[in-house]
């Protein structure tokens, strides 16, 4: 039982033990990273040199990183996206890896929700002009038309928070399961259609290497006049120039993000008040986090107790 874990997550067992607890009983060594910050690549290199198994954060592991971990047999992501992982590369390796996708989904969800309600209701601008009490116009959710794009996980969770409302909900997504559309209510259309009907669109696609999608200035334009605009997905899925002409126009009412073309984000959309921003932060609830570590680390052990074979994908 020599195998070594390394624990790249800059922080770790913040808000609960059960984690480390299960470390410690496995009688696996194991190494953390205690800087407080996000692992460079030449840590990386040098801590996991002699590690089998990487519980990860969101530190790169393209091909020629892997190629300097000697040992490594398996990636155990903390959170649901891989993007910074080569799977590729991985697969060729024989490197199993793995993610947590099921804990974050309702904290993301509930984060969707709550910028449609606060763009809804102005809570930005009412914030700010309090003291003044002025009353500014706001919106109702109740009965709105809401388009999701991307039916996953996260596109589901939300469509079923949405329901008390008595929103009308359309999706798009090229893979929804029509099973799932027909017995929940919504209708699936084609993304031409969702831009110009609704009322909110909330932004939950995957990534697409061969379809990649991008809210340019085209697709914003073909938007309801004072619609809003949320994304809870890819930064790069929206042209963030484009989107703050179109809110500084008065074209859209207002937009949600918690994710940017580049982080940390500190562009023109701080500076623009019918927007909501968080940085990149939906998943970040105490419930979530201690859920994804220990799911995570589990999914480590179990790897090297040889309860999930090598190179079986849980992604």
């Amino acid at each position: 039982m020599t195998e070594k874990i390394f624990v790249t997550l800059s922080t770790f067992v913040e808000y609960d033990s059960k984690p480390l607890d299960l470390l410690k009983a496995s009688g696996y060594p194991f190494v953390i990273n205690t800087t407080g910050k996000r692992v460079t690549m030449p840590q990386l290199i040098e801590m996991g040199k002699d590690a089998a198994v990487f519980v990860a954060g969101v530190e790169p592991y393209d091909a020629p990183t892997l190629e300097q971990l000697p040992l490594i047999r398996c990636i155990s992501r903390c959170g649901a996206g891989v993007d910074a992982i080569d799977l590729k590369a991985a697969k060729k390796k024989n490197i199993a890896v793995f993610n947590t996708p099921d804990a974050p989904t309702e904290a993301v969800a509930e984060l969707a929700l709550t910028m449609m309600l606060a763009l809804s209701r102005n809570l930005a601008k009412q914030m700010r002009v309090a003291k003044e009490w002025k009353r500014l116009d706001t919106h109702l959710l109740a009965g709105k038309r809401v388009g999701i794009i991307g039916l996953g996980r996260i596109g589901k969770r939300v469509i079923e928070l949405l329901k008390p409302f008595h929103a009308s909900i359309v999706v798009s997504d090229p893979n929804a399961d029509p099973s799932w559309v027909a017995a929940n209510g919504v209708t699936l259309v084609a993304l031409d259609e969702l831009l110009s009907s609704c009322d909110i669109v909330s932004l939950h696609a995957a990534k697409s290497a061969d379809h990649p999608l991008v809210l340019g200035r085209e697709q914003l334009a073909k938007m309801k006049h004072g619609a809003m605009l949320i994304n809870l997905a890819r930064g790069n899925m929206i042209d963030e120039v484009a989107l703050c002409d179109a809110l500084k126009s008065g074209h859209l009412w207002g937009a949600g993000l918690d994710v940017y073309s580049q982080e940390p984000y500190s562009g023109a959309l701080c500076d623009i008040d019918n927007v909501v921003l968080t940085p990149h932060s939906a998943t970040l609830t105490i419930e979530t986090r201690v859920a994804m570590e220990v799911e995570c680390v589990e999914k480590a052990l179990r790897f090297l107790r040889g309860e999930i074979r090598e190179g079986e994908r849980a992604i």
